[in-house]
């Protein structure tokens, strides 16, 4: 009996430990996914003006080519946009190393307006040009 137990543990512990490391694997990928978040510090003084964060949460850095920010309004597929402000047009590309923070400053000139009365009802988005990816449309407000 021994003999014919011992391909059927051997197969059994090879089918276990390759699920294991499957897993382990699965994991891995998970944590290391692509993942931003957008934050906003916005005020009221023009010359203080607002701020857009954009964190990356991933652990790889990233190259943010261009962003525009966008006030929109209705819904998809009618959603329309108008645009807002450019930050820097002649900064270039802008690398934003693992899990830091990226502060994009909108003052005296690229002020926007956030009230009630300025929104209209309407949101405020960022649309984020990455190297190597589609743009990505974020909401930042409200």
């Amino acid at each position: 009996m021994p003999s014919t137990e011992a391909p059927s543990l051997i197969a059994w512990w090879g089918a276990g430990l390759s699920t294991l490391l499957a897993i382990v694997k699965l994991w891995e990928l998970w944590r290391d996914r692509f993942r931003l978040e957008v934050g906003y510090n916005f005020a009221e003084n023009i010359e203080i003006g607002n701020t857009i964060l954009i964190r990356n949460l991933s652990g790889k850095p990233i190259i943010l080519s261009f962003c525009e920010v966008l006030y929109g309004s209705g819904y998809w597929p009618r959603r329309k946009f108008e645009d807002v402000a450019y930050p820097d047009h002649d900064s270039g590309d802008r690398r934003i190393e693992p899990h830091s923070t990226l502060e994009l400053h909108f003052d005296e000139h690229d002020y926007f307006s956030w009230g009630h009365k300025a929104l209209k009802g309407r949101k405020i988005f960022i649309r984020l040009h990455i190297a190597g990816r589609k743009p990505i449309l974020k909401k930042v407000y409200p």
